[in-house]
């Protein structure tokens, strides 16, 4: 092999060389890019976490007092409802109380009637008998 046909050999290679160093270097500006892109798509992903994490707590706190809430509710009903039985009950009393009085005044007024008719029946018998 002479002189000229080494170097042009050499030149393509250094061509072929020079070219793939080319795209090796455009390959890795790509990648750089990605990288750089899924650092990005990352940072935005973590925030999101971050705020969603803190929307939790936010929702957990809601939840928290919305249970003291209604722990607070079921106990004031339930002493309404147990002042409401008792007053229902003492009602009960009180009309079964007025129910028996009345009965009693009832069978009086009964034995009453027939007590003035009676007498009434006596006293127009003596009428006549005059």
């Amino acid at each position: 092999m002479d002189n000229e046909k080494f170097q042009e050999l050499v030149l393509q290679q250094l061509q072929v060389l020079t070219e793939n160093q080319k795209k090796l270097t455009e390959g890795q500006q790509q990648l750089t890019e990605k990288v750089g892109s899924l650092t990005e798509g990352q940072n935005l992903l973590t925030e999101k976490v971050g705020s969603l994490t803190e929307g939790q707590k936010k929702l957990e706190e809601r939840l928290t007092k919305l249970e003291n809430v209604v722990i607070r509710i079921e106990n004031d009903h339930g002493r309404k409802l147990a002042a409401l039985l008792d007053g229902y009950h003492h009602n009960a009393e009180v009309l079964d109380d007025h129910t028996e009085r009345l009965t009693r005044i009832e069978s009086k007024i009964a034995a009453h009637d027939i007590q003035i008719s009676i007498l009434d029946k006596t006293k127009s018998n003596k009428r006549r008998a005059k």
